[in-house]
């Protein structure tokens, strides 16, 4: 689950679909492969890099702050955090 900028593999971005091409540099995440630039929350669209924190949320990717919201909005209907749908403890990325 843990994402690094490693260089990729031929083959199409998880996000966006368009072709990476094997000399560039891609985060990977649950053998999803981004761009650098749309490896992002899926929320609020902020970029992500080393050192932010993030979880996977029904395969897309959330912030940490975004996944707080998400976590107390899980609470608030009566889920335990840890039961939600989709709800994971987060990574971080390298």
């Amino acid at each position: 689950y843990v994402s690094c900028r490693i260089f990729g593999t031929s083959g199409a971005c998880t996000a966006c679909g368009q072709q990476i091409p094997a000399n560039e540099l891609v985060m990977r995440t649950q053998n999803r492969v981004y761009h650098l630039k749309c490896f992002a929350c899926s929320s609020c669209h902020i970029q992500l890099v080393p050192g932010d924190r993030y979880t996977v949320v029904n395969g897309s990717i959330v912030c940490e702050n975004d996944h707080s919201k998400l976590y107390k909005s899980a609470a608030h209907h009566g889920m335990t955090p840890g039961h939600a749908p989709g709800l994971r403890p987060g990574n971080r990325v390298c």
